[in-house]
């Protein structure tokens, strides 16, 4: 911070720590705070000066017009995310990210989702195939369950995959709910406690599984036409190193199962508790499809579940957090930011602005119809990102979201059980903690031949 920074302070600052407690205490409510004092605003985490960018148009310009030239991955909690995910796609500088992405467009290429589409399906159906009547379960566990199901047979094929898939998913749990305390607690990853201990015991054998799983690929000449072939070429198994695969593996499992399984989890609360809504995709899904299971050209015609989907991802945004580094002295809303200034956006915050959306806080699917939407509401709706750094599998992720719920709800009601609130658990993703669930057979809609469990591949 120098002395021309003219950006307001956030005021309830302590000796020390700064406005760590603050957030640390109650993270969205102090983002939200945050948004009313102006388009950027500081605040001290401990002794270190950070500046928090509420104004979407200013968000967009780091994100899109000065990403790589002013504005990069970088700043506060980068450090800590970085532990887990190294110098994998989402955390790589500008420099590295583009020839990486380009490595590994491919395996998100809109062709090879007709057969996505079908995978989707089968890991849907043997998912909620086990479900019974009457059974109470947590949602975001079970679309856990439905997601590592997904990565196991879209993006690690190999037989000897699935061993590292299980010891990941096991294991990454564990690291996130540690790190979410070293973000929030500079210096707490130096501390031997329970929770840091474990971390290690977890990174560890995450290390040597998906060590394993690489070694293997090294020296297997098969082409599985999937992601590790891509970070494995079999013409060319050293292409990358053990630890370039390693931070790429990891990235895409926490972005393949974390937060779909927030998505898709937040998706069936919200639905439960708002009947109407429910109504109105239980009907689309029988106009749309009829008894026939779902494929990729249905999605398109299922615009009421896209909405919802959409209007789930705002109220619910699974990245809730993220920051970023100056590169150069600039400016950011008339405020000099010099080289090296943090900064932090809250795709949550953004997406609550009630300058930009109505009644923020109201679930309603058809503020999303094409001929409603205005450019400040694209530009604050920022769920995968933006520019050169937009998530590279969003439209992997938004049809995975789709084929699930297509699924899931033709078949079954599902409906809150009673007593349970759920609240968001805040870890490097965003999820309900709490909700619970009970599942009835659609009276309309008995099982069929389309829910039979598909065999493995």
């Amino acid at each position: 911070m120098t002395k021309t920074d003219t950006a307001p302070s956030a005021p309830g600052a302590l000796p020390l720590i700064g406005h760590a407690g603050r957030l640390a205490r109650d993270r969205l409510g102090f983002l939200e705070e945050l948004r009313a004092l102006g388009p950027v605003v500081r605040i001290r985490l401990g002794r270190t000066p950070v500046h928090v960018v509420n104004a979407p148009e200013l968000v967009q310009r780091m994100l899109v017009a000065g990403n790589g030239v002013e504005f990069d991955k970088g700043g506060p909690f980068f450090d800590q995310a970085a532990q887990l995910v190294g110098d994998g796609l989402s955390t790589s500088l500008a420099g590295p990210h583009r020839p990486m992405r380009a490595t590994l467009r491919p395996v998100f290429a809109r062709r090879r989702l007709p057969h996505h589409t079908e995978r989707f399906q089968d890991c849907a159906l043997e998912v909620s195939s086990a479900w019974r009547p009457g059974q109470v379960v947590e949602p975001y566990t079970e679309m856990k369950r439905f997601a590592v199901a997904v990565l196991a047979r879209t993006l690690f094929l190999a037989p000897e995959d699935r061993q590292a898939v299980e010891a990941v998913q096991r294991n990454v749990p564990l690291m996130l709910s540690a790190l979410a305390t070293h973000m929030m607690v500079p210096g707490s990853n130096r501390l031997p406690t329970p929770e840091n201990l474990r971390y290690a015991r977890a990174a560890r054998e995450t290390r040597e599984a998906v060590d394993t799983m690489v070694r293997r690929r090294m020296s297997d000449p098969t082409d599985h036409h999937d992601l590790m072939s891509a970070l494995v070429p079999p013409d060319c198994p050293d292409a990358h190193t053990e630890q370039e695969v390693f931070d790429q593996v990891i990235t895409f499992f926490i972005g393949g199962t974390e937060t779909m399984a927030s998505l898709l989890s937040w998706t069936l609360h919200l639905l439960s508790v708002h009947p109407r809504a429910y109504e109105r995709v239980e009907a689309e899904l029988d106009e749309v499809l009829g008894d026939r299971p779902v494929t990729l050209q249905d999605l398109s015609r299922l615009t009421f579940m896209k909405r919802v989907i959409n209007e789930s991802l705002r109220l619910h945004p699974p990245v809730w957090l993220l920051s970023r580094v100056t590169l150069v002295d600039t400016e950011l809303g008339g405020h000099p930011l010099p080289a090296g200034a943090g900064l932090l956006f809250s795709p949550y915050a953004l997406h609550r602005d009630p300058a930009v959306f109505a009644e923020p806080e109201r679930f309603d699917p058809d503020r999303w119809i094409e001929n409603r939407i205005e450019r400040r509401h694209r530009e604050a709706f920022i769920p995968f990102g933006a520019g050169t750094r937009r998530c590279i599998g969003d439209a992997f992720g938004l049809a995975e979201a789709q084929v699930a719920l297509a699924v899931i709800l033709r078949r079954w009601r599902v409906r809150p059980q009673p007593g349970t609130t759920p609240e968001p658990l805040l870890r490097m993703t965003m999820r309900p903690q709490g909700a619970r669930v009970i599942l009835d057979h659609r009276p309309d809609r008995a099982p069929s031949a389309e829910a039979r469990v598909l065999p493995r591949e």
